[in-house]
């Protein structure tokens, strides 16, 4: 049976990361969690805040910071959840993607109270696969699963064999119909 040292759970803001990484967490015995905005807020790892209170991460220090968490956990894997993820590397980590259809994201960001503007910002990040696209670029293993009952079992399949089904999915047809359902035309 493998066991990864450190998997990382990334995907758009609202996709179901945490509480995917969660469950994964709470299934797999002897795993550890962490949550990155969590992590950012505990140890100030931010620079500043943006006018809507997002705060501007200082990326190497959070790198630093995992890698230190990382060194004292092993012998366990670690799950790390996060949207920053895919954007760093992190060694020796296989990265799973979370996938969520543009509809269901919309409404999640919405009930978080998201500006227009940035809900719109995250539904094309989705749309154009992000994630995955950066997450690709910076893990040697990049899994990409939509959120579904499904996936935490999935993860952890992947987590004891090191393999699980790629899914790419395509969301463009999903951002056209929402651009025009708003009047903003096509892509």
């Amino acid at each position: 049976m493998i066991l990864m040292d450190a998997v990382v759970i990334t995907g758009t803001p609202g996709s179901g990361k945490s509480t995917i990484a969660g469950k994964v967490a709470s299934r797999l015995r002897g795993s550890g969690l962490i949550h990155i905005n969590e992590l950012v807020r505990s140890r100030h790892l931010f620079s500043s805040r943006a006018k809507d209170g997002t705060m501007i991460v200082r990326m190497k220090a959070l790198e630093a910071e995992i890698g230190r968490i990382l060194k004292g956990g092993r012998g366990r894997t670690m799950i790390l959840d996060g949207h920053l993820l895919c954007d760093m590397q992190i060694r020796k980590a296989t990265a799973i993607v979370i996938r969520e259809h543009l509809p269901v994201l919309r409404r999640r960001l919405e009930k978080r109270g998201y500006a227009e503007r940035k809900v719109m910002d995250n539904l094309v990040s989705e749309a154009l696969d992000y994630c995955g696209e950066h997450a690709s670029l910076n893990y040697g293993r990049v899994f990409e699963l939509f959120n579904t009952r499904e996936a935490p079992g999935e993860i952890i399949r992947i987590i004891r064999s090191g393999r699980g089904r790629q899914a790419r999915p395509d969301l463009l047809p999903e951002l056209e119909a929402l651009l025009k359902q708003r009047g903003l035309g096509g892509i």
